[in-house]
C-alpha cells in the first residue's frame, strides 16, 4: 500500500466477494469478543455505582424532560463513574429538583458566643432554728443548727457550692450586741413603715435608702475600724487561729424593704447592702510607700482574697439575723445575681 502512495495511487478497496472467507470469520469472532468484553465491562461498572437509578436522573438533566430515556452517550457516561461519583450526582440533581430555590444550610454553632445561662431552680429550705430560705438544689448544705438560746452568737446554716467558693451563712446575734443597728434603724427619718407613708415618693426613697446605708455602716463598723487601725479581724475562721486581716473595704449600694414578720400578718424592714472586702489570711505588713503587704509566716508574700459580699439584716425575738451571700470578686458579675435572690428570699422563723 505504500508503495502504491508513493507513485501517486490510491489503493482500491476490496469487495466482500474478494476477501478470503477465512479473515471473514476471523474478523467477526475478534468483533464479538470484544463486543462481550465491552459489555461484561459497562455490567460491572453499573453493579459497582449500585441500582441504576442515576440513568433517569442524568437522561432529565441533559434532556429536561423526566422519563425520557438517555441516549446512548449519556448511559455510557453512567456506566463508566464510580459509586461515590453516581451517589453524589443523583443527591445533588435530586436536591435541585425537590427544592429548586436557594438552599440555605444550617448555620454551625459559634464556639466563642456567651452561654446563655439556664434559670436555676431554688429549693425551699426551712433551718432547724425555723427560718426559711431558698438556694439551689444543686448546692451542698454545710450546717444547719437549731440554736442554743443562750444569748451567744452563732451561724445556724452555712450552705453553697464549695468548690468555687460561693456560699450564704445565716447568722444569728444577740441585739444586746448590736444597739448600733438599733439606733441606726429608729435614728431620724424612721423605719421603713415611716418612709412609706411619706407624702412625697422622692423624699420616701431618699429617707429610706439613708436609714439604709446608715444600718450598712452600723453593721460594718468593725471591718472599716480593722482597715483603719491595720489591724487582724475575724472575717474568715479557721485560718490563721481564726484571725484574718482586712486590706481592703469599700460599701456599695444599701435599701430596705417591708417583708413578712414573725407574727401572722405582720411586715418588718429587712436591710440589704452590698460591701467589697481584700482579706489577708497571714499578718499585715506596711511595705513600701505605705502600701500593705500580707505577708506569711515565713516573710514571703501572700496573694489576697478579694470578695464581693451582699447582706440582708433584720431584727426578730431579741436576735439579728444576719445573712451574708459571697463570693470571689472574680466571679460576682456571674453569680452575684443568683446569690442576692438568695439571700433576699430569708424569712425570719415564723410564730404561727
Amino acid at each position: 500500500m505504500a508503495w502504491s502512495m508513493l507513485r501517486g495511487k490510491t489503493p482500491r478497496a476490496r469487495s466482500a466477494s474478494q476477501v478470503p472467507t477465512s479473515l471473514v470469520s476471523r474478523c467477526r469472532a475478534v468483533q464479538a469478543r470484544h463486543t462481550r468484553r465491552a459489555r461484561n465491562s459497562r455490567t460491572m461498572s453499573l453493579a459497582a455505582a449500585g441500582p441504576i437509578r442515576a440513568a433517569p436522573i442524568a437522561s432529565a438533566q441533559r434532556t429536561g424532560r423526566p422519563g425520557k430515556p438517555a441516549p446512548a452517550s449519556s448511559r455510557a457516561d453512567v456506566a463508566g463513574i464510580g459509586r461515590r461519583d453516581a451517589l453524589a450526582r443523583a443527591a445533588t440533581i435530586a436536591a435541585r429538583k425537590l427544592l429548586p430555590g436557594t438552599i440555605v444550610l444550617p448555620a454551625a454553632p459559634n464556639a466563642f458566643a456567651d452561654p446563655v445561662a439556664d434559670p436555676v431552680d431554688l429549693a425551699p429550705f426551712v433551718g432547724k432554728a425555723g427560718f426559711f430560705i431558698r438556694y439551689p438544689a444543686g448546692w451542698v448544705r454545710a450546717t444547719d443548727r437549731p440554736g442554743t438560746d443562750n444569748g451567744k452568737s452563732e451561724t445556724l446554716a452555712l450552705v453553697g457550692n464549695f468548690k468555687d467558693i460561693d456560699t450564704v451563712s445565716v447568722r444569728r446575734e444577740p441585739m444586746a450586741l448590736h444597739r448600733d443597728f438599733a439606733e441606726a434603724a429608729a435614728a431620724e427619718g424612721g423605719g421603713a413603715e415611716d418612709a412609706s407613708s411619706s407624702t412625697s415618693e422622692d423624699t420616701s426613697s431618699s429617707t429610706s435608702d439613708t436609714m439604709a446605708r446608715r444600718v450598712a455602716l452600723a453593721l460594718t463598723a468593725a471591718e472599716r475600724d480593722a482597715v483603719a487601725a491595720n489591724q487582724n479581724f475575724g472575717v474568715v475562721g479557721g485560718v490563721e487561729n481564726g484571725r484574718s486581716g482586712v486590706m481592703d473595704f469599700a460599701l456599695g449600694n444599701a435599701s430596705v424593704a417591708n417583708r413578712p414578720g414573725a407574727s401572722k400578718g405582720t411586715a418588718q424592714p429587712y436591710f440589704a447592702y452590698e460591701y467589697f472586702t481584700e482579706v489577708c489570711r497571714a499578718n499585715i505588713e506596711e511595705g513600701a510607700g505605705g502600701a500593705k503587704v500580707c505577708v506569711g509566716p515565713r516573710g514571703d508574700v501572700l496573694d489576697t482574697v478579694r470578695r464581693v459580699n451582699y447582706a440582708v439584716a433584720t431584727e426578730s425575738e431579741g436576735y439579728l439575723y444576719l445573712v451574708k451571700a459571697s463570693a470571689v470578686e472574680g466571679r460576682w458579675e456571674t453569680v452575684g445575681p443568683l446569690l442576692r435572690e438568695v439571700a433576699e428570699s430569708f424569712r425570719v422563723p415564723q410564730a404561727y
